[in-house]
């Protein structure tokens, strides 16, 4: 397990489909994901790794009002449907 900024994530070997060995960067930490819909994600280097777990803890303030708003988007998309009389919820 690596940590950076507080966050753990792990380097991860695998062959590819032609059976070359390649390498990279898993991260599943769920404090870094509470403002996003998002659960985890790979990077090929470190470095981006690094930047990625910047972008999500230094825009915590952006990832929070837009999920408020595709959340309320998605609220009132399905409040006009049953408006309508459709009564579709998404299932």
């Amino acid at each position: 397990m690596i940590s950076y900024r507080d966050t753990k994530f792990i380097y991860v070997e695998w062959k590819t489909y032609d059976g070359k060995l390649t390498h990279g960067y898993r991260c599943n930490d769920e404090s870094l994901f509470k403002h996003v819909n998002t659960r985890s994600f790979g990077t090929k280097t470190l470095t981006e790794m690094h930047s990625q777990i910047d972008y999500y803890l230094d825009n915590a303030e952006l990832h929070q009002e837009q999920r408020r708003l595709n959340d309320a988007g998605i609220a009132e998309y399905y409040a006009n449907k049953r408006a309508n009389g459709d009564n579709y919820t998404g299932d």
